[in-house]
């Protein structure tokens, strides 16, 4: 009896240490997944303190260089002249813009003008944003005609004239500007230097049968100071009237 008795004691206090040894596992396992978690916690802030900074750096840098590129293009290049697109422009001359002479621009004009000073016009060949140095003086054909009988037959009109401010003349056009019935003469100035225009060109729309065609581009030769044709034209431009 009584080595049952301690047999059963014996198994009773083995259950009990080996419950024992369960629940020591059980409580270091959950201590280890506590600290596990503290650790990982600790490393998520750490991290993202870090990467903070750097976001925010990065955010500002396509900013700056939106500023930048901003700032870029609203100036211009260093080196690149002010009135550089200015000279590489052209412009179209307007009739509407052509103003008629007064008596003291009129006694300018050579003696083969008398008769036709009234309806003569100043037409300004100016680049953008400057004052004009070169103008072309033109008789206007339909000014002249107008409030003449309807039979009254073309004149022999002299040719249009290219003159400097001091009205020196600096070439000429062979032929009426803007109508020369039954053509019209479209007129274009650029390539600007020191405010001249370095090319003149027309084109001239020609209802007739040959249609139209283009006058020879006159050049400005500083030496002599006078709009000369393309030298490769076989046709010759109109000198100036001594």
């Amino acid at each position: 009896m009584l080595m049952a008795v301690a047999s059963a004691s014996a198994r009773r206090l083995s259950s009990e240490a080996g419950s024992a040894g369960k629940l020591r596992r059980l409580a270091a396992r959950t201590a280890a997944v506590c600290l596990l978690g503290m650790s990982l916690s600790g490393w998520v802030h750490a991290a993202a303190a870090a990467a903070a900074p750097s976001g925010q750096a990065s955010a500002a840098t396509p900013a700056k260089a939106s500023a930048a590129s901003a700032t870029k293009a609203g100036k211009a290049s260093p080196g690149t002249r002010p009135d550089a697109r200015a000279s590489r422009s052209w412009r179209t001359l307007s009739p509407a813009n052509c103003k008629p002479l007064d008596d003291a621009e009129q006694a300018h004009l050579p003696a083969s003008w008398k008769g036709f000073t009234a309806a003569a016009r100043r037409c300004d060949l100016a680049a953008p944003g400057a004052s004009s140095q070169v103008m072309l003086v033109s008789v206007f054909a339909e000014d002249y005609f107008r409030g003449l009988p309807a039979s009254t037959p073309w004149a022999d009109f002299p040719k249009p004239l290219l003159m400097d401010t001091a009205w020196r003349c600096l070439g000429a056009l062979p032929e009426l500007y803007p109508l020369d019935e039954p053509r019209t003469l479209t007129l274009r100035h650029g390539r600007w230097v020191d405010g001249i225009p370095q090319e003149i060109r027309v084109q001239v729309a020609n209802p007739a049968l040959g249609g139209d065609y283009a006058l020879p581009t006159l050049h400005w030769q500083p030496a002599q100071r006078r709009y000369l044709a393309d030298p490769s034209s076989t046709s010759e431009s109109p000198s100036c009237p001594q």
